[in-house]
């Protein structure tokens, strides 16, 4: 089978998009049953426009938009519109030229233009979900199935309005990383000034999405208590000024810009405790991280996997007061919590992966063969 990978981000790129269509490539490729697989993804600085490795082609093509900090809303709006423009001009030459059999495309991209490209393509289309900022009934219209990448995101789904007889979920695809050395991370911590003092860490992009204002006001009433920690964050600040005329405002708190991932992974070893006080997560990548190297974790509401492996550290709300909370319960434990991450190997997940991609392929040549199955073989439409 011939695969058309459609993702923001792709790794040397820093992010959850990248994380994971970095994690499942190497298997991907790997597998017998795929014979060619085309990655496209948005133009990056230093990286060349096309590179291929044995049967993955990486085509650097898209234009930036999600990979990059909008510096104005008219930029951002250009940006936006570039990507429609590419989207309805470009992909179906793309899809006849690569001669694929199944679009999976990362639902970041949303938009009439992008919708109308997906449906006109000619290819079956595999939407997968791995947040809750899409609206759930418009992929319904575009995608023949949906994958979810955690048990809270095919809830928001079904009760969004995409059919259940059309979705599938498999865990969030997840290479344990390797643990950094003490040397490494005391080096990465002077690089940044942070070897004097503990710290809590935010990773991710910036946005009010994932509570950057409340965990700024909520460190801001803590720091005056006995504790005398720093708040850091890493990432792409997608809020501008706002953001950065905020956090000028809180004594101890620092902005780090986007840092590199080894220095990320690096820096969240060394933290005290990792905080994503997110509102819209699925299953954040940062978190499951930051608890496979052994660090205490802050994280957000309504994620049942994290809800049932590390209840302790889940807020039970996004608000100023549960921060606190959250903060002076992470400062007091001494032992992070523990999460299996055996369910998110990439390899089991790839194998699931390939099942479900072979199915929505047989289907699309042939509706008359039947109705597709989850990987487990269970009857889901």
């Amino acid at each position: 089978m011939r695969l058309l990978i459609i993702t923001p981000l792709y790794p040397p790129a820093v992010g959850g998009a990248a994380t994971y269509f970095g994690s499942l490539m190497p298997d991907l490729a790997a597998r017998a049953e795929i014979d060619e697989i085309t990655v496209v993804t948005e133009r990056l600085p230093g990286e060349p426009a096309e590179r291929t490795a044995g049967t993955l082609h990486i085509l650097r093509q898209l234009p930036r938009h999600a990979s990059c900090p909008p510096s104005s809303w008219l930029a951002h709006a250009q940006s936006y519109a570039q990507v429609q423009a590419w989207f309805l001009l470009r992909l179906r030459p793309l899809v006849r030229r690569c001669g694929a059999d199944l679009i999976h495309f990362h639902t970041r991209y949303r938009g009439r233009w992008v919708y109308a490209a997906l449906r006109g393509s000619g290819a079956p289309v595999l939407a997968n979900l791995h947040d809750k900022l899409t609206a759930p009934a418009a992929l319904a219209r575009v995608a023949d199935w949906l994958l979810c990448c955690a048990q809270g995101v095919e809830r928001y789904a079904v009760d969004g309005g995409f059919p259940r007889t059309r979705l599938t979920t498999l865990p969030l695809a997840c290479a344990a990383p390797a643990v950094p050395s003490p040397e490494r991370v005391a080096a990465v911590r002077r690089r940044y000034g942070l070897d004097r003092s503990p710290y809590v860490l935010f990773v991710g992009d910036i946005t009010a999405n994932k509570g950057v204002y409340e965990l700024l006001e909520a460190y801001a009433r803590w720091r005056t208590e006995p504790p005398q920690a720093q708040l850091v964050f890493s990432g792409t600040n997608r809020e501008g000024r706002r953001f950065t005329r905020q956090i000028r405002k809180v004594q101890g708190a620092t902005y780090l810009g986007p840092v590199p991932r080894e220095e990320e992974l690096a820096l969240m070893r060394g933290a005290l405790v990792v905080a994503l006080p997110s509102r819209t997560e699925g299953l954040p990548y940062v978190m499951l991280e930051a608890l496979s190297l052994g660090v205490n974790v802050i994280a957000p509401p309504g994620i049942p996997e994290l809800d049932a492996h590390v209840g302790e550290s889940v807020l039970p709300e996004i608000s100023v007061p549960a921060i606190v909370r959250g903060l002076e319960a992470a400062w007091t434990r001494h032992r992070a919590p523990s999460y299996p991450l055996e369910p998110h190997r990439p390899e089991r997940v790839v194998s699931d992966l390939v099942r479900l991609y072979g199915r929505i392929i047989a289907s699309a040549a042939s509706p008359s063969a039947g109705p597709v199955s989850d990987p487990a073989g269970d009857r889901v439409a």
